[in-house]
């Protein structure tokens, strides 16, 4: 008996002017709603071929914390909001309409709270713990990216009033995002191997001033020490694994020497269940 999926929202970000949604392979039908955000605040929702979109948000955005803003607004006007997840994906994303079928799928029967697909080997990106690894079907992970996150409705609407505190959205996906885990009970993260996607532009936040005068790694900062004191606020028990690899990591242009070192020997680990592995071919 097929498992019945809740619906979900995809959001898909426009710059007004390109094609919308021209990164999505129209292949299928889709099993969730699409809202399209015009980040340049002046189209009109446009009329898409063999898709139907449910929702248009058209507002002047700088990057990804004021679409997140913008997008818990809209839905906080909305009555009863009968989605399960809500998508937000970057317009240079490419993605087919049947993995994101497929995705919404794996979350579901996987029970996860936030998650992500993994990134194409020829993708842009900054981290590589997200990049595709053949043979999983998911990983847990402790935080996914702001380019093509997933959160479950119920996180999604309680980070939503913190949303204000990054332009860019850096640190809303490595702080705030697994503080309000924390705080709700609701910890399944993973990032879903079985999909791929691909990041198809350079990164653009790197070194940006923002209109508020800060980068981006000055607001990831500013945000580690808000969810600090958010923890101590709402007095939100968290162990010490977490502090350890959510909190008390720290984010700076290049890759400290100490992660570095602390890489060593999951390469050894790597390495030998590689050797094991080819031995039973």
């Amino acid at each position: 008996m097929q498992m019945e999926q809740q619906k979900s929202l995809v959001v898909v970000t426009w710059d007004g002017i390109s094609s919308p949604l021209s990164c999505i392979l129209k292949d299928t039908i889709p099993n969730f709603d699409i809202l399209i955000y015009d980040y340049s605040g002046i189209a009109e929702q446009p009329i898409i071929e063999k898709i139907t979109t449910n929702h248009f948000v058209s507002v002047k955005s700088e990057c990804k914390g004021d679409i997140l803003q913008n997008t818990y607004h809209y839905l906080s006007k909305i009555e009863h909001i009968p989605y399960k997840y809500i998508g937000i994906l970057d317009d240079d994303i490419y993605f087919s309409i049947a993995d994101l079928n497929k995705l919404l799928f794996i979350a579901e029967l996987e029970k996860l709270d936030v998650f992500q697909a993994s990134l194409s080997h020829d993708s842009y990106y900054n981290h590589r713990n997200f990049i595709h690894k053949p043979g999983y079907q998911i990983l847990k992970a402790w935080w996914v990216e702001i380019m093509s996150p997933f959160y479950s409705f119920g996180i999604f609407k309680e980070a939503g009033q913190y949303f204000d505190k990054s332009i860019s959205g850096t640190g809303i996906d490595v702080y705030l995002i697994p503080t309000i885990q924390q705080l709700l009970n609701k910890t399944n993260t993973a990032v879903i191997h079985a999909v791929q996607m691909k990041h198809c532009r350079p990164i653009r936040t790197d070194g940006r001033v923002f209109s508020n005068g800060k980068t981006n790694l000055q607001e990831i900062q500013e945000l580690n020490t808000f969810c600090r004191e958010l923890i101590s606020v709402k007095k939100i028990h968290v162990d010490n694994d977490f502090m350890e690899n959510v909190l008390n990591k720290k984010y700076v242009y290049g890759i400290p020497l100490r992660d570095k070192i602390k890489r060593v020997l999951p390469m050894i680990k790597n390495l030998y269940q590689l050797i094991v592995d080819a031995s039973y071919r």
